[in-house]
C-alpha cells in the first residue's frame, strides 16, 4: 500500500485557470505515482475525482477546496472518496459507479443522475432532477443519495433503483421537501423522507410506512 504524502493540485497557474482536462491528467498522474490523498484547489473545473480506475486496488481520497465545476465525481469508481468543502455545481455523481461523495453545502441540479452504485451525501439542499434515471444491479449494493435538507423539482424522475433519504432539516422549503412533481416515471427504488410534500406521481409510486427491516 502506498504511503506517499498528501499532494496539492492547484486549479490556477500563474493567474490562469487550468483546463479541466489538464487538471484531470494531473490527478490521474498523482494517483498513478502512488498518492492516495489529493487536495484540489479547484477553480470551476469539471469532472473532479471521476474515472479513477486505480482506486479499485487502493482507496483514494480527493478533497476539493475552492469552487468545483460540473460533474464532481462523475463515473466515480469504488474506493474513491470525495469530500467537497463547500457547495457544488450540476450533476454531482453523474453515472457514479461506486464512489462515495460528500458535499458540505448545497448542490444544484442533477445530483446522482443515472448513477448505479456508490453514495452521495449532501449537507444542504439540492436543485432539480436529483436521483433521476438511476439503476440497481442486484449483484451490487444499490446507489444511495442522502440529503440533509430538501430536494428540487422533478425529483426521482424515471428512478429505476436505489435508495434516497431526504431529511428535511434546516431547509427553506419546509412546506414541500420533495419539490414539484416527484417520482414521475419511477419504476424502482425507495425514497425515505421527513416533512411535508406537495404531492407525487401516484401512477408511478406509492407511500407506505417503513417497517423494522427498512
Amino acid at each position: 500500500m502506498s504511503n506517499k504524502p498528501t499532494i496539492i493540485v492547484p486549479g490556477m497557474e500563474k493567474g490562469v485557470r487550468v483546463d479541466s482536462r489538464i487538471l484531470e491528467e494531473r490527478i490521474q498522474k498523482a494517483v498513478h505515482d502512488g498518492h492516495r490523498t489529493i487536495e484540489i484547489l479547484a477553480n470551476g473545473q469539471h469532472g473532479i475525482g471521476g474515472r479513477l480506475w486505480s482506486a479499485r486496488i487502493e482507496s483514494v481520497m480527493i478533497r476539493v477546496m475552492g469552487t468545483s465545476g460540473q460533474r464532481l465525481g462523475s463515473m466515480g469508481f469504488p474506493n474513491t472518496f470525495i469530500d467537497a468543502l463547500g457547495p457544488v455545481s450540476d450533476d454531482v455523481g453523474w453515472l457514479n459507479a461506486g464512489a462515495e461523495i460528500v458535499v458540505r453545502g448545497n448542490a444544484t441540479n442533477g445530483v446522482g443522475n443515472a448513477m448505479a452504485q456508490g453514495k452521495i451525501f449532501i449537507s444542504g439542499d439540492t436543485g432539480a432532477r436529483a436521483m433521476t434515471m438511476t439503476k440497481h444491479n442486484p449483484r451490487f449494493d444499490p446507489p444511495e443519495l442522502w440529503v440533509l435538507g430538501s430536494v428540487g423539482d422533478s425529483f426521482a424522475e424515471f428512478m429505476a433503483g436505489g435508495i434516497a433519504v431526504v431529511c428535511g432539516h434546516d431547509t427553506l422549503r419546509t412546506d414541500n421537501v420533495l419539490g414539484y412533481r416527484p417520482c414521475v416515471g419511477m419504476v424502482g427504488g425507495k425514497i425515505f423522507f421527513r416533512g411535508s410534500h406537495g404531492g407525487y406521481s401516484a401512477e408511478d409510486a406509492r407511500i407506505t410506512k417503513p417497517d423494522d427491516d427498512e
